[in-house]
């Protein structure tokens, strides 16, 4: 019989001799956090210093200009108005870090002429949505993040032109670069050609993906990396580093009518067009490049005048570093006199774009092959951020601030991505399960109270991770102990305050807010919007429920269920099958529930959300939705077996 380790074994493994408690409390102790503490402050006060960059680059290469709007002389771009908002928080506060003010005073809102016919929209959320206006018609590129933040830009764009829409270029799949698409087309004009939606193959696929499998989640981690649980201001978000604010409102999508692999040539409105897949934060990314203007809008390659996010810890797919630097070097290779972004200010001057582009490029060069380097001498996660750092002519580049981005989490997903979870030493392939090894640590700690005492000494040294860490298991053993939860709150907002980087503040602050019971659920990101999901193939509606199966309850279950639609001609079965549910095209007349209908009735029950049984009766009724095998108490049933979300309010990061 295998023997486990109580928590009491587990301490007097460790020593029977040692006074575990005694040292926690010792000199030497107290004096280790003080030093990590002073660390920690001259760490940030060292960076600090290093991005005191601004005069190193007023040298003709790269500069600000003086509207603080963009960077170079001016010759072509210019500030055509400002509404004279701002939506970052740019006030000086001593809970928020003087770089993060001084980044946010980039970001009023204006109209940015690039040249004459070209246009942004810029602070007036975190995407820039860009008008190029042609002979006949505007081409957009970025509608923006959703369909309220893309009419406040249209309004503006109107005063410039009414020309009607020609063209909308999705520069990638994320959620601010599609979603307010219906506020520059319809349905209607997109089905007859009216407007061209352009986009990269995989652009519908990487939508499912985000919208449907994990949008639950990834929905919920984005929340806490925009601090949307949180009021805005000086106790909450300043700004999204990549702009002033993610404006949230109604999140649509239109699937793109246009679709290529690497390259597309076209011409639009009059306007010559190079549309070429650069593989960089998404796999789907595109760049936009205007040859007779010699204008490239390099979407996301550029994450803004900030350290990109080679890894976002709201959560995502391994984003592969190497094809992202040589991703810039093919930006590289356009002559390339005015540079524009979804985020970021605009660059005019082929030495000042060439410079931003090389500097970024080997700034993620240079993290991924050190990253390498050391993973090769054997290092783990933890031993490499210590090591592999920026060296001072990229940390003092404008445009790799870590204000989005920082080294440091880039440097652990680059180790897992090539390497994956397991460190070599074999503990980590059996350990004590989560909740035992919480009661383990409190044991030999010297108990919850001492840990108590031992965070508070820590937070007041200015340790606050390690204080935040060590609170962590007396609340795993008891999720209700708010005296705890509310000192680690207390950590993470002290932590919060010193951070150059806008993600780390906004978790922080989040995680505070889930500790205290104050979590404000009214301004919730959603990944799961309905007009998304009736945009998506029909394929990807049905393949997304594949893994909402409980598995539990169907080890003995063989059931399949048919759908047959009339107006798209289209057939899908799912079928249960001890614990797994697969997605077959096509129909089965074996079916035990058989349903004709069709996919215009389906969007009809999506969009019903919780009244999605009602709207199925009345379709029942109106002829509209009926059973060719089966019934409704069979449908019903075959539906039981697949699992329902958990809503924000349950789902907990922090407390666990």
């Amino acid at each position: 019989m295998k023997a486990f380790l109580t928590p009491t074994r587990l301490m007097l493994a460790v020593s029977s001799t040692i006074a575990l408690s005694g040292c926690i409390n010792s000199p030497t102790v107290d004096e280790a956090t003080s030093t990590v503490g002073h660390e920690l402050r001259t760490s940030s006060a060292a960076q600090y210093q290093n991005v005191q960059f601004d005069e190193r680059y007023n040298d003709g290469v790269l500069f600000e200009h003086e509207s603080n709007l963009f960077w170079g002389p001016g010759e072509r771009i210019k500030v055509l108005s400002k509404t004279g908002d701002s939506l970052a928080y740019t006030q000086e506060s001593e809970h928020v870090h003087p770089i993060l003010t001084k980044h946010g005073r980039k970001m009023d809102q204006a109209i940015i002429q690039v040249d004459h016919n070209v246009y942004l929209g810029y602070g007036f959320g975190l995407d820039t949505p860009v008008m190029i206006e042609g002979d006949d018609g505007i081409i957009i590129v970025d509608p923006g993040e959703s369909v309220q933040m893309a009419e406040s830009v249209k309004q503006q764009f109107r005063a410039i032109t009414d020309k009607p829409v020609k063209a909308i270029i999705y520069s990638h799949n994320h959620i601010d670069h599609i979603s307010g698409v219906r506020a520059w087309a319809t349905d209607e004009e997109v089905a007859s050609g009216e407007v061209q939606i352009i986009a990269q193959e995989g652009l519908t696929a990487a939508v499912a993906n985000w919208s449907s499998n994990l949008g639950t989640l990834f929905g919920h981690r984005t929340s806490y990396t925009g601090a949307k649980h949180v009021e805005e201001g000086e106790h909450g978000t300043v700004n999204d580093g990549l702009g002033p604010r993610f404006m949230q409102g109604d999140i649509s999508f239109i699937e793109p009518n246009v679709v290529f692999k690497d390259k597309l040539v076209t011409t639009i409105a009059g306007v010559n067009l190079e549309i070429v897949n650069v593989p960089s934060e998404t796999k789907d990314e595109v760049v936009v490049y205007l040859p007779e203007q010699k204008i490239l809008h390099a979407a996301e390659v550029l994450q803004g005048e900030n350290f990109p996010n080679l890894h976002t810890i709201r959560g995502t797919k391994f984003r592969d570093p190497s094809m992202w630097f040589k991703g810039i070097d093919v930006m590289r290779e356009f002559d390339t006199e005015i540079m524009i972004n979804s985020h970021g200010r605009p660059v005019e001057g082929k030495e000042a774009v060439s410079n931003v582009l090389t500097a970024y490029r080997d700034a993620i060069q240079y993290t991924h092959d050190q990253t390498i380097r050391y993973m090769n001498k054997g290092m783990t996660p933890d031993e490499l951020v210590e090591v592999v750092k920026l060296p001072d002519h990229l940390a003092s580049h404008p445009w790799l601030g870590e204000h989005y981005g920082t080294v440091a989490h880039a440097v652990r997903q680059i180790y897992v991505g090539y390497n994956g979870f397991f460190e070599a030493d074999p503990w980590q392939l059996e350990p004590m399960s989560y909740e035992q090894r919480a009661k383990a640590f409190v044991e030999i700690m010297g108990g919850r109270d001492n840990i108590m005492t031992t965070a508070q000494a820590a937070i007041d040294a200015g340790n606050y991770t390690f204080a935040a860490e060590i609170l962590s298991y007396p609340i795993t053993v008891n999720k209700d102990d708010m005296e705890a939860r509310e000192l680690k709150a207390v950590a993470y907002k002290a932590w919060a305050a010193e951070q150059v980087n806008i993600n780390w503040r906004n978790w922080a602050l989040n995680a505070a807010a889930e500790l205290e019971g104050t979590r404000d659920f009214s301004n919730m990101i959603s990944f799961a919007s309905v007009d998304v999901m009736t945009a998506l193939p029909s394929q990807q509606i049905f393949d997304m429920m594949t893994s909402t199966l409980i598995a539990e309850n169907t080890l003995d279950v063989n059931m399949m269920l048919t759908y047959r639609f009339s107006d798209t001609n289209e057939a899908f079965t799912i079928e249960i099958r001890n614990g797994i549910a697969q997605l077959h095209i096509g129909d089965n007349s074996q079916a035990d529930v058989q349903i004709d209908t069709t996919r215009d009735v389906l969007n009809q029950i999506l969009l019903a959300g919780p009244n999605a049984q009602q709207t199925i009766g009345l379709n029942m009724q109106q002829g509209n939705f009926s059973f060719a095998n089966g019934d409704i108490q069979k449908f019903g049933l075959f539906m039981s077996y697949f699992d329902k979300p958990m809503s924000p309010e349950q789902l907990m990061l922090i407390v666990r």
